[in-house]
C-alpha cells in the first residue's frame, strides 16, 4: 500500500495541472416541492413539503440563473415554482425561524425576503444592462450625480461617493459610463461581502482530479452563487445568451466552457419546440 502511494505521488508530482473552475457549488432541491406556511415569527415562509420516502436532489446551477431570478415575478406561485426547480435561497436560518414540524427542524425563507432579494438583483442587473446598451446611457444620468468636487451614485436610499479627494480629474466630464461601472462594482461587492444575509464566498484549499492543490471559492448559498456568477459576467469570464424558444426564461453560456456561439436554444427540447413553432 505504501509503495503504491509513493508511485501515485511520483506520477502526479510532475504532471501538468488541469485548470478547473475556481468556483465550486452544489445546491439541494426538495423533491416534494415547497409550500407557503405561517412561520413562528408570523411571516409567510416557504417551507419544503414533507413527504415521507421522498428525498432531495443536488445540481449545479447554470451561470445565467441570476438573470432568471432578476426577472422573477414577486408572487407566491412564481417564487414557489422557482424554488421547485432550483431550491430555496438559503439553507441556514436563525433558530427562532426554524420550527419543529413532525419531529424535524425545518427552515424557510420569508416572502418578504424573497421579494427584497428579487428586487435587489433586478435593480443591479438593470444597471448593468443600462451600461451595456448605448441607447440607455441617458438613464444613467439620473443616478450618477457630478459636482465640482465629486461624483456620487444616488439611487433610492443609496447615496455614496464614487471618487476620493483629487480623483475627479480621472473621469471625463462627459463620460457617465465609467462612473456607472464604479457604482455597479460597489453594488456587487456589497453583496459578495454581505455577512448578514449572508452571501459571502468562502475560500478553501482542495485537491483537483489530477491531484494538484488549488484554492477554490465556495458560495455560502444559492443567492451568493447567483451574485458570484453575475460578477463573473461583468468581468467577462463568460458570455450568456437567452434561449430563443418562445416562453423559455433560461439563459445559457456560450463560447469557451459553454455551447457554440451560434447556438440558439438552451436544450434539445427547446430546439425541437422552436422548430415546431416555426412551421
Amino acid at each position: 500500500m505504501k509503495h503504491s502511494k509513493r508511485v501515485d505521488e511520483r506520477r502526479f508530482r510532475g504532471a501538468k495541472e488541469i485548470q478547473t473552475d475556481p468556483f465550486i457549488f452544489r445546491w439541494t432541491v426538495n423533491s416534494a416541492g415547497y409550500e407557503w406556511l405561517d412561520g413562528e415569527d408570523g411571516k409567510l415562509r416557504l417551507y419544503p413539503v414533507h413527504a415521507p420516502g421522498v428525498g432531495a436532489w443536488n445540481y449545479t446551477p447554470e451561470p445565467g440563473l441570476y438573470r432568471e431570478f432578476a426577472a422573477l415575478s414577486p408572487t407566491r406561485d412564481a417564487i414557489r415554482e422557482f424554488a421547485g426547480k432550483y431550491g430555496d435561497l438559503f439553507d441556514l436560518w436563525p433558530i427562532a425561524y426554524v420550527p419543529a414540524r413532525s419531529g424535524r427542524m425545518v427552515g424557510g425563507t420569508s416572502l418578504d425576503r424573497w421579494n427584497a432579494k428579487i428586487e435587489d438583483m433586478r435593480t443591479v442587473v438593470t444597471l448593468w444592462d443600462q451600461i451595456q446598451d448605448e441607447r440607455r446611457h441617458a438613464e444613467l444620468k439620473k443616478i450618477i450625480v457630478r459636482t465640482d468636487k465629486e461624483i456620487r451614485y444616488v439611487r433610492g436610499r443609496t447615496d455614496v461617493p464614487l471618487t476620493r479627494t483629487g480623483e475627479l480629474s480621472r473621469f471625463n466630464p462627459k463620460d457617465v459610463v465609467l462612473p456607472a461601472r464604479c457604482a455597479l462594482q460597489w453594488e456587487v461587492n456589497k453583496r459578495l461581502s454581505d455577512t448578514d444575509t449572508p452571501t459571502i464566498i468562502v475560500p478553501r484549499l482542495t485537491l483537483t482530479p489530477d491531484f494538484h492543490q488549488r484554492i477554490i471559492f465556495q458560495p455560502s448559498n444559492l443567492l451568493a452563487e447567483m451574485w458570484m456568477r453575475f460578477a463573473q459576467t461583468i468581468a467577462g469570464d463568460f458570455q450568456l445568451k437567452q434561449c430563443a424558444n418562445l416562453g423559455c426564461p433560461h439563459y445559457f453560456q456560450v463560447g469557451p466552457g459553454g455551447k457554440r456561439q451560434d447556438t440558439e436554444t438552451c436544450s434539445d427540447r427547446c430546439r425541437k419546440e422552436k422548430s415546431r413553432n416555426a412551421k
